[in-house]
């Protein structure tokens, strides 16, 4: 049996991937058969479908392990404890470990002024810490809602620089910085080129220096080359709204920093016990949760989301990617540990996790509260369309230019409707919700990216339109110029 020590403190991993699982061999099935566990993932161990993968360890000995499913669907592989996945943002707490190091050894310091490292980013009414960034207190703009408005979807290949020069256009942010808590991929993308100037090496070579090779992490790489042969891949589908799946993998995504982390669930196991269980120097500062500027906490640490489950405190991070859907929590007292990795993009591995620890932790855990069940999804409502004569519409039609985006919106008429082509990508409807405001919605016809964008359109003393501000999601007032 494969031991992973923890110093004094118990630990008890389970980790959820996709495979069906009939050998001994420890580093694809631990443990006794466990009837009750196996029972969670029984909808996700159907021949012919993707699914799960789990293993638990316990006071540093990992004692379950099994596979649920299909690693990938053209072979029928199934998926082992040993197989890869991309955890996604569970990549996050390495970006922050890294920059912990680097403060440690003396580098660079969290409260460091991002422009310190990236001096190309422009400077607003407010500083931008690093610290800030780790937190998601920055109140920079996401790149995954700017790319798909610039017309550069999910397939499209960025690179690193690409988004620095992205976020290098930005004339605005979200917020003040520390005025709230809003999510940001963009920041984390950032912190891996900082970690890459101040160590002097690519974000994933440190990283392999730092963690992965002192730990034993074998299996685990920042995915950064896209044309590398990945042993022990899995592929992520997702399913349509008839029921059919399909591929969905985003092994064209090359760029480490807020995910890309490709790693097996036993080298989660190491990195969870080195960090909870053998509480290195780093460990501390890792677990401080952020502060806004009125002093009010918030429960986000360093790449950590801090919580509680049934009475118990908790510590881990949740994961989404194309096609995967990963979770890894650990349970402070006694030392639980779950992570999950499920390839369909509909799993749900966070309510399997916690599913899996009311069977391990059922004598510790207190009674099930209202805040335990998963909560209601907020509905983005669209607004009602408004008739406009077409003679009306027609006097949006011309190219609008934003140098934020770097992108050229052509709105035309096609018969009585008007449209839009953003870039290269096909014209889409646009929707009349107001006087001089529209809608595009996206999702609706079928791209990718935000469900849709709300369009302002501004207009001179003569009545001409100069212009409009685009707003979706939470990317509020990009500016677009009439040529």
């Amino acid at each position: 049996m494969k031991a992973y020590t923890a110093s004094g403190v118990v630990s008890l991993v389970l980790i959820v991937g996709c495979a069906e699982s009939d050998t001994t061999d420890a580093s694809r099935q631990v443990g006794a058969d466990k009837p009750a566990i196996d029972a969670i993932f029984s909808d996700w161990n159907k021949a012919g479908e993707p699914g799960c993968a789990l293993a638990v360890a316990h006071n540093g000995e990992l004692i379950y392990a099994r596979g649920y499913g299909a690693a990938n669907l053209d072979y029928d592989i199934p998926i082992q404890a040993d197989t890869v996945f991309d955890v996604a943002s569970i990549t996050k707490q390495f970006a922050a470990a890294l920059l912990s190091m680097l403060e440690e050894d003396g580098v660079l310091s969290l409260d460091d002024e991002v422009q310190r490292w990236l001096p190309e980013l422009p400077r607003y009414d407010w500083p931008i810490t690093l610290r800030q960034m780790i937190h998601h207190t920055s109140g920079l703009r996401d790149y995954l809602n700017l790319f798909p408005l610039a017309g550069r979807g999910d397939y499209y290949p960025i690179s690193l620089d690409q988004i620095i020069e992205m976020m290098a256009r930005q004339r605005a942010l979200i917020f003040q910085p520390g005025e709230r808590y809003e999510y940001s991929n963009s920041a984390y993308m950032l912190l891996a080129k900082v970690i890459e100037r101040a160590s002097g090496k690519p974000f994933g070579v440190f990283a392999a220096e730092r963690i992965f090779e002192p730990l034993g992490m074998d299996s685990s790489f920042m995915y950064e080359d896209v044309e590398r042969i990945v042993p022990l891949r899995s592929t992520g589908y997702a399913r349509d709204d008839d029921g059919r799946l399909h591929v969905v993998h985003n092994y064209n995504f090359d760029v480490a920093g807020d995910g890309q982390l490709y790693t097996t669930m036993p080298d989660l196991l190491r990195w969870d016990h080195w960090l909870h269980g053998e509480k290195p120097s780093i460990h501390e500062a890792m677990l401080v949760d952020g502060r806004l500027n009125n002093g009010k906490t918030i429960d986000y640490a360093q790449g950590l989301e801090l919580g509680e489950y049934r009475g118990l405190d908790t510590v881990g991070h949740s994961g989404s990617s194309w096609g995967f859907r990963s979770q890894l929590v650990r349970f402070l007292e006694p030392g639980l540990s779950i992570a999950i990795s499920c390839n369909q993009d509909d799993a749900r591995p966070g309510e399997l996790a916690m599913q899996v620890a009311d069977h391990f932790l059922a004598e510790q855990l207190g009674p099930r509260a209202a805040a335990d069940e998963p909560a209601d999804e907020v509905q983005d409502t669209a607004l009602e369309p408004v008739d406009m004569p077409t003679e009306q519409l027609a006097g949006f039609a011309g190219e609008y230019f934003s140098p934020e985006l770097d992108a050229t919106y052509r709105f035309s008429m096609l018969a009585d409707v008007l449209v839009v082509r953003v870039e290269q990508e096909p014209p889409v409807a646009v929707t009349p919700v107001g006087n001089d405001v529209c809608e595009i919605r996206f999702r609706d016809q079928g791209m990718s990216g935000p469900a849709r964008a709300s369009l302002r359109f501004e207009r001179d003393d003569d009545g001409s339109i100069t212009g409009f501000s685009l707003s979706s999601g939470s990317e509020a007032g990009l500016v677009f110029m009439a040529r």
